[in-house]
């Protein structure tokens, strides 16, 4: 692949790209448009630090230079990141990826590897035939999801080995799972290009973007917050069910209702509402459950924080798909700021436990998890 780097250094600049590529250095924003001419490069790579003029003014004229299909990489300086992101948004570029301006030159390297093709990509895309399940988990706040999506996966990745397993942080409001796991740099927003249409993103093998389990190999997470369009999102699922066989959305707050979550609800295989055991959130949950039903959109509830013996009354006819008792906040609080999955420990709430394994195995067998 003929690739256009601008950079200020020649020795340099060849230090960022793939090894395998064949690579042409500009030193100077002038000199770049006039090799953009001469040699029409199949990807582009541009560190901000080479324009003087405002970003509204040189990355749409820089992108009309270059070819239709043809990739640009934006290496950023700090201050211009979010600038060059609300300027690329606002003027409908196609085909421009924004690096994060924080990483190092070996990180900036495997990024362009990733985007340009150059990883390994593999014909895998799942372990069977058939679609995987994509589940969207959403709630009202502190309902328990974060703690659900680092425990809960990790007892079905071991239940079923022979199934590839993913889990996406898509709550923009509140990412706490993308800090857990570290998942700043397996961003799936960096590849917005690629969403545009089902074709383009089906040819790219997920599973290299996102951060894979030390210990499951068949457990895969990533950071997938961001404003997703509903075209965007509906590309994205459909391929994620190609790839994977069970796929988890932490969207998180279920409001604003936005076009987006509208087709969230209404494209994936089963909408989970993690609700809180006391009766103000019951009553809730049950208000937004029928209100959704009437627009056609199945929901079941997945009740959390529920006290030993405490009774529930939600509705008979409310699907509830699971139940998950109360772990006391100090002991949660230890577990995050230590980044320690729960199931993991060697004092592990077996209560807790004994849940997540009652629920994976309904899962398995394709029914509700109910008991408490």
């Amino acid at each position: 692949m003929k690739i256009l780097v601008c950079y200020p250094m020649k020795s340099l600049a060849k230090t960022y790209m793939p090894v395998y590529s064949d690579v042409l250095v500009a030193e100077s924003a002038a000199e770049f448009s006039r090799l953009v001419q001469l040699y029409m490069p199949e990807a582009s790579v541009i560190f901000s630090e080479m324009f003087n003029s405002p970003v509204w003014e040189w990355l749409p004229a820089l992108k009309a230079q270059l070819p239709p299909n043809s990739p640009l990489i934006i290496v950023p300086l700090y201050r211009d990141e979010k600038m060059i992101e609300k300027v690329a948004e606002e003027s409908g570029l196609e085909n421009v990826y924004l690096l994060s301006a924080h990483l190092s030159q070996e990180e900036i390297r495997h990024q362009i590897s990733l985007i340009l093709g150059f990883m390994k990509e593999c014909a895998d895309i799942g372990s069977s035939k058939e679609k995987g399940l994509v589940y969207a988990l959403l709630s009202y706040g502190a309902s328990g999801i974060t703690t659900f999506c680092i425990n809960y996966p990790i007892i079905l990745a071991r239940q079923q080995p022979e199934k590839r397993i993913v889990v996406l942080d898509m709550n923009d409001a509140k990412p706490d799972l993308s800090r857990f796991f570290k998942l700043q740099q397996h961003q799936l927003s960096l590849f917005r290009p690629d969403f545009i249409d089902i074709q383009t993103t089906a040819k790219r093998n997920w599973s290299n973007v996102c951060k894979q389990s030390a210990h499951l190999p068949n457990l895969y997470y990533a950071h997938a917050a961001s404003k997703w369009k509903s075209s965007e999102l509906s590309n994205l699922i459909s391929v994620f069910r190609m790839q994977f066989d069970y796929v988890y959305v932490d969207w998180g707050y279920c409001f604003p209702e936005s076009e987006t979550l509208q087709r969230l609800l209404h494209t994936v295989d089963r909408n989970l509402l993690f609700v809180r055991a006391d009766p103000f959130s019951i009553d809730s949950a049950r208000e937004w459950l029928y209100k959704w039903r009437e627009r056609g959109v199945k929901c079941e509830v997945l009740l959390s924080h529920l006290d030993p013996g405490q009774p529930f009354r939600i509705g008979e006819d409310v699907s509830v798909y699971g139940v998950v008792p109360r772990i006391s906040e100090s002991r949660l609080m230890q577990s995050h700021q230590s980044c320690s999955v729960l199931i993991e420990e060697f004092f592990a709430p077996k209560s807790y436990i004994s849940s997540l394994k009652e629920i994976a195995k309904a899962q398995y067998m394709d029914r509700s998890a109910v008991f408490c």
